[in-house]
């Protein structure tokens, strides 16, 4: 059925007909006491332009950076119209605007009732017992970015952890009061604080990210929920990341963790730690048949439900019984990646993809909720009949540089969305990136004579985890990979042929020369080990090298060269290169060496390191760039610069999950 905020946005819409509201002044109409929240107004836009089939988004446009429009004119047979639909109204034109905005918006309801007709009836059983997701509704909204959120025990109120933009290291632990929305921090010392789990009511356990390790530790709080009492419970120097983690009726924390791994990594441990007696045990080891990215405990805390992938680089979701240890598989899924939660007890799971949310009940019953999120849906906790997660937003933009003339900077894309990991040709004239500008990632070319794009990788799934492109050097190939599956780009005059690699699993990092070969991360198994796969023969080769969690690029000799925080080596000769006192390193590779970026003091600086010579270079001109670029530096190339500027937002937010309907 037709959500009565639809509704009422598609009225206000119609008032302002042909001319441009802002994204606020639309939320305020249409939830004038809530806190913005520019995901709302997308939300709602998407479900009108679905109903109304406007996928080339003709009917309702969208102005970037200024708000939308309802595109509509009404003519009678014989006649044109007279004015430009985009032309703001006349004097005369607003006499008659009333009569004119109702005129559309009857018409348009009269689409939407048809509309609901095909949509609805046939499919009537379907949707009466499947639970919906309804009420968007933001919990919090501010400048800082919230990084995870648990409900209490009390569930009036909820943990977070946040920091202010820039300040990712820095992350404090905050409580929020449900009731009154009032927020309050209980840390008082900023660390890299991970995520949360409750105890009691009065009792959360945090872990944080050290330089030796992972820390886990305990909040008191009293009964206003301010801190009484800070106590380390242990650290571990053997990892240094660790998930998501739960606590079951056994006083037992329950975590996946390993050495150089990620939030979805394959070498993962699941562990189980006393916190009474501070036992450790194994309950999964790494295997390649099953390697779990994200857990979640059941209300009753006796079942661990697992989403992670199988040897075909598939998630899965399975159980496991914390009583027999029994592990069950539920579903396999699609490449994508998920978060998960429970919906109900011993019943039903929520995932979501980042995008969209699905129910999965334990007899592998799969279908998706009537839900669709514009901007990533993450670390989702369901409680009562509210789902609670983080929406994270980010608008990215593109330019370009001139090495010759610092003041001449060029547009690459301004989208009101997420656009990364641009990448330009080696004979400088198209610049490839990944936009989100449709709500999930896309490959752009954008020719930068001609200062046109096309789009070369559609993504027609709409997945999540688009790898970024690689140039090969005869600039009509690129290389990438979706969800860790590779694919070939060949560019013709009249269209971009996308060729899958089926038979491997990895990411792409570089290509070896002029050759058709080219260097990528295993994903098939544990470890990240570095391999070499040949396109004319299809055969793949180990290098005898792990990744590490290690930026790797190949020099002109196609030996690997790797960057860690502070040093860089050429692994294939075993020579150190550069050793610093600086911090994070970041490599741009060009064809007659390499840049690298580091920071100390809060200061960028950056150098050159010739292949020719095997010297490094500090050029004094590369300070003036530094002050100018070094923060957002994203590539180099033999003439330019490749910029970008970039604004996040992380807020919470809150569904209402109506049950089915019997």
């Amino acid at each position: 059925m037709l959500e009565p905020k639809v509704m009422a946005m598609l009225i206000v819409l119609c008032e302002h007909a042909n001319t441009i509201i802002s994204s606020e002044d639309l939320f305020k109409r249409i939830w004038p006491r809530s806190i913005y929240s520019p995901n709302s107004v997308r939300r709602n836009i998407a479900l009108l332009r679905k109903l109304l089939c406007d996928e080339q988004k003709a009917l309702i446009k969208t102005h970037p950076k200024r708000g939308y429009s309802l595109q509509g004119a009404i003519t009678f047979e014989g006649q044109n119209p007279t004015a430009d639909i985009t032309t703001p109204l006349g004097h005369k034109e607003a006499k008659n605007k009333p009569l004119h905005t109702w005129v559309i918006v009857g018409a348009i309801i009269m689409m939407i009732f048809s509309a609901l007709l095909l949509f609805w009836l046939p499919d009537n059983n379907v949707r009466q017992t499947q639970s919906t997701a309804v009420n968007l509704k933001p919990i919090t909204s501010s400048a800082a970015l919230e990084r995870y959120m648990r409900i209490s025990p009390n569930p009036n109120y909820m943990a977070i952890v946040r920091n202010e933009v820039g300040q990712n290291a820095k992350r404090h632990i905050y409580i929020h009061n449900l009731t009154d929305n009032k927020t309050w921090q209980v840390t008082d010392v900023a660390q890299h604080y991970s995520y949360l789990a409750w105890r009691s009511k009065n009792e959360l356990i945090y872990s944080t990210r050290t330089a030796t390790g992972v820390e886990f530790g305990l909040l008191s709080l009293d009964d206003n929920y301010q801190l009484s009492r800070h106590t380390i419970l242990f650290k571990r120097s053997d990892i240094d990341w660790s998930s998501t983690f739960f606590i079951d009726n056994n006083n037992n924390l329950l975590y996946l963790a390993n050495h150089n791994a990620s939030e979805h990594s394959r070498n993962v441990t699941l562990y189980k730690h006393n916190l009474t007696s501070g036992e450790v045990t194994t309950l999964l080891a790494p295997n390649d048949n099953f390697k779990p990215y994200k857990i979640s405990l059941s209300e009753d805390k006796n079942t661990l439900a697992m989403v992670g992938f199988n040897k075909q680089s598939k998630s899965v979701v399975q159980q496991l019984d914390l009583q027999s240890a029994q592990l069950k598989q539920i579903r396999e899924l699609d490449n994508n990646w998920y978060f998960l939660t429970w919906h109900k007890q011993k019943e039903s799971l929520l995932l979501s993809n980042g995008r969209q949310l699905f129910e999965l009940k334990l007899n592998g019953l799969w279908r998706a909720l009537n839900y669709s999120n514009y901007y990533f849906l993450l670390y989702i906790q369901k409680v009562k009949d509210k789902l609670y997660f983080i929406e994270k937003r980010a608008d990215e933009d593109i330019y370009l540089v001139n090495q010759n003339d610092l003041n001449n900077i060029k547009t690459i894309s301004d989208t009101n969305a997420l656009d990364n990991d641009a990448s330009l040709s080696p004979d400088e004239t198209h610049i490839a990136y990944i936009s989100t500008r449709n709500g999930f990632s896309q490959l752009y070319l954008k020719n930068l004579a001609l200062n046109t794009e096309h789009l070369i990788f559609d993504n027609p799934n709409e997945e999540l985890s688009l790898a970024p492109p690689i140039w090969h050097s005869n600039n009509q190939q690129l290389i990438s990979a979706l969800n860790n599956r590779p694919f070939v780009i060949t560019l013709t005059e009249s269209k971009a042929q996308v060729t899958w690699l089926e038979d491997i699993i990895g990411s792409p990092i570089a290509w070896l020369g002029n050759s058709n070969t080219f260097v990528f991360i295993d994903k098939s198994s544990q470890g990240d080990f570095i391999y070499e796969y040949n396109l004319d023969n299809a055969k793949k080769q180990s290098l005898q090298q792990r990744l590490d969690g290690r930026q790797l690029i190949v020099n002109n000799k196609n030996q690997l060269i790797v960057a860690t925080k502070n040093a860089i080596e050429n692994i294939s000769t075993k020579m150190q290169i550069v050793n610093t006192t600086a911090q994070n390193i970041r490599l741009f590779p060009v064809k007659t060496g390499f840049y690298y970026r580091t920071i100390e003091a809060d200061r960028y600086q950056l150098a050159f390191y010739d292949y020719k010579t095997n010297q490094i270079i500090h050029d004094p001109s590369l300070e003036q760039l530094c002050q100018q670029f070094c923060t957002n530096l994203e590539a180099i190339s033999e003439h330019y610069f490749v910029t970008s500027q970039k604004s996040s937002q992380a807020d919470i937010v809150s569904l209402d999950i109506v049950p089915p309907q019997n």
